[in-house]
């Protein structure tokens, strides 16, 4: 995973923590706690961690059969238990996502110019530590190379019946062998049929068709790296709709409008696949954003589509398909998050951005990993989607803390500019102290000029942070401390509380210093600075404390008003209940092509972290108001219905049931008031 340039930080360090330092009225720290000028110190040295995966082949007495050249881009035979006790130990492959890892470090090493490792370890969370020391371009240049090599690996498997596999004397049959080794190497994925499955294979709450799946007899496993087993995965499935018979259609329709078609969670799709009873499948929605084991495959297209069923049920779900590509609207927009944190997400958090695809039906392109770029663009059928897709992405980026820890001998020069310490440590002794730091919380960190510079999310870099406080190599030297997190600017006011009183009341009783610092349309950066990391620690606590937690649902627009109350009493009495804040909003529902209703979260319950668990509470209560507006509606209903027929026989009973008169709009928020 990637850091922050340590330069860039210098920059930042020098640009702003000390301007503040030295003009902002409200900072109590005194001139000797301003930056460093620090530039006697010229080596960088950089330690991250990325994820470690391994996996073993399959038990040799299940395999029925196994590519031709399976093990071309495995590792080396390991020693390993064997799932049979009595077979004791022997050996088998394992594959791993280091392959392209482990030749770029080679090559850095051979260069001469810098001294890299790549450390494996298994027990802290399955991490693997990569540090370098030497020239800052350089090492950053040879980060972003070593980002480009990493990929992620897994095994995905689809059921086959014995009589679809094997001929009449129980042998696997030719054709079937063939396709098998087309697909293996179309993919560059190493396929295997077993007898069994493995159980960490199946889901924990299968679907019917899962179910189904799960139960057959044999199975065909595809390993490999996320790209070649999504389209190992499709084309091992169509093999099989082949061998029952199945019409099997392609569609080429461009990548970046699959999830709008799709739509949110699917529904689109879903529809089409049950009014037609077809099978849709569709690649991967990351494509290309990790590297490949094998840089030699088969172009893949991306932008294919395959619908699978009879004939004629096929052609229907065409039509459907391409009815919905010619009215689809798209809108679009691009965004900036800092690089290091797309990195961040592209390596730990390429799960969440796949389940926002799904959810909003929102294509959304990043850049490769270590591409050291910050354009994202999300794209999608509405812009209220582009907008909550955008907001999404950004609340997963405020996860991702930054920090900074420099030492200084507490005086400063005749510049004003804090002397650094005389005695460096050694750069190797630096390296085993990041690379130990950098294993065990998790976090990216570099050291250059006697700056420390550490990212990751808010746990690791709280931990990175301490274990740098106990380095032994400046006992007596004074330090300076600053975290830096990210919040969406629609939380601004919150954070900050009326006439900012939660951050003055934070800076006075932790004695640290805080500073709201502007970055993009949707969030905004919070500094955190103290001399003393006691102090900062103190004061991150009470921040986070203060930091808002949120649940948003839907409610129908109809109940707003109700749910409010006269003059916004009854919602009022809610929020001072539960000490929450409460937001009502008139985003409207969509209709897509297909006539499904798509809900849109139009209430947003929000309070402070410390208080998170009065938010479901909180939700509970509006429903049961809804609920309970909703039976009052269903018995004025049904007294109108039993007043009809008296009334065309001329008698004409009155029964009318009204709420009182709103004063409010259904848009309104209502802030707790103080008891």
């Amino acid at each position: 995973m990637s850091t922050f340039g340590a330069a860039n930080l210098l920059k930042d360090i020098s640009n702003q923590v000390t301007h503040r330092l030295l003009t902002d009225p409200a900072s109590t720290m005194p001139l000797s706690h301003a930056s460093a000028k620090m530039d006697s110190y010229d080596t960088l040295t950089m330690s991250f961690s990325i994820p470690y995966i391994m996996l073993l082949e399959p038990e040799p007495a299940d395999v029925v059969f196994m590519s031709r050249e399976g093990f071309r881009l495995w590792n080396d035979p390991v020693s390993a238990q064997s799932s049979h006790p009595a077979d004791g130990k022997q050996t088998v492959r394992s594959l791993d996502n280091l392959g392209g890892i482990r030749r770029t470090v080679d090559a850095i090493n051979e260069d001469g110019d810098i001294k890299a490792s790549a450390v494996v370890e298994k027990r802290a969370g399955k991490t693997v530590t990569i540090t370098m020391s030497g020239p800052s371009t350089a090492i950053l240049t040879e980060r972003a190379k070593i980002l480009r090599q990493y990929y992620e690996i897994g095994i995905d498997h689809v059921g086959i019946d014995t009589f679809q596999l094997l001929d009449s004397q129980g042998k696997l049959q030719p054709n079937v062998r063939d396709q098998l080794e087309a697909v293996a190497a179309y993919t560059s994925a190493t396929i295997f049929v077993t007898k069994v499955l493995d159980p960490s294979l199946k889901p924990q709450n299968p679907s019917p068709l899962e179910l189904e799946d799960i139960w057959k007899p044999y199975h065909i496993l595809a390993y490999g790296d996320l790209d070649s087993i999504a389209f190992a995965k499709t084309r091992l499935a169509l093999l099989i709709d082949e061998m029952n018979g199945l019409f099997i259609d392609r569609m080429t329709v461009p990548l970046s409008l699959h999830p709008l078609l799709a739509g949110r969670d699917q529904v689109n799709f879903q529809k089409v696949t049950q009014d037609t009873g077809t099978k849709l499948y569709t690649p991967t929605l990351f494509p290309c954003v990790h590297s490949s084991m094998d840089e030699s495959h088969a172009r893949r297209d991306y932008d294919e589509i395959y619908i699978v069923g009879q004939e004629t049920d096929v052609d229907s779900a065409r039509e459907m398909i391409e009815a919905l590509t010619r009215k689809m609207p798209v809108f679009s927009k691009d965004f900036v998050i800092p690089f290091a944190k797309i990195d961040f997400l592209l390596l730990r958090s390429l799960d969440k951005l796949e389940e926002l695809s799904r959810q909003n039906g929102a294509f959304i392109q990043f850049p490769h990993l270590g591409a050291s770029r910050s354009l994202v663009r999300v794209q999608c059928p509405s812009h209220i989607f582009v907008e909550k897709t955008i907001r999404s992405i950004a609340k997963l980026v405020c996860d991702v803390y930054s920090a900074g820890y420099w030492i200084h001998e507490g005086r400063a020069d005749d510049k004003g500019y804090l002397i650094q310490p005389r005695n460096l440590p050694p750069v190797s002794a630096i390296r085993e102290a990041l690379e130990r730091i950098s294993s065990t919380s998790g976090a990216d960190i570099s050291f250059l000029k006697c700056t420390f510079d550490v990212i990751g999310d808010g746990e690791a870099a709280k931990s990175a942070v301490s274990q740098i406080r106990g380095l032994p190599f400046w006992p007596s030297e004074s330090h300076q401390v600053r975290f830096r997190i990210e919040l969406s600017v629609d939380q601004r006011e919150f954070i900050a509380g009326k006439k900012n009183g939660k951050i003055n009341r934070i800076m006075s009783t932790a004695h640290v210093w805080i500073k709201f610092e502007p970055f993009s349309e949707y969030n905004f950066f919070v500094d955190l600075v103290s001399p003393n990391y006691a102090a900062a620690l103190f004061g991150m606590q009470l921040l986070e404390e203060e930091l808002p937690a949120e649940i948003s649902f839907y409610i129908p627009e109809a109940y707003h008003r109700s749910i409010i109350g006269t003059g916004g009493q009854q919602i009022q009495t809610l929020m001072r209940k539960y000490n929450v804040f409460v937001k009502f909003s008139n985003a409207f529902e969509q209709v897509s092509d297909l006539g499904i209703v798509s809900r849109i979260d139009n209430v947003v319950v929000r309070c402070p972290a410390k208080n998170a668990e009065s938010l479901l509470p909180a939700k509970n209560e509006i429903h049961e108001i809804v609920q309970y507006l909703e039976s009052q509606q269903n018995n004025v209903s049904q007294s109108q219905q039993q007043a009809l027929p008296s009334q065309q026989h001329g008698h004409h009973h009155h029964n009318s049931h009204s709420y009182p008169a709103q004063s409010t709009q259904s848009h309104a928020a209502y802030p707790p008031t103080r008891r």
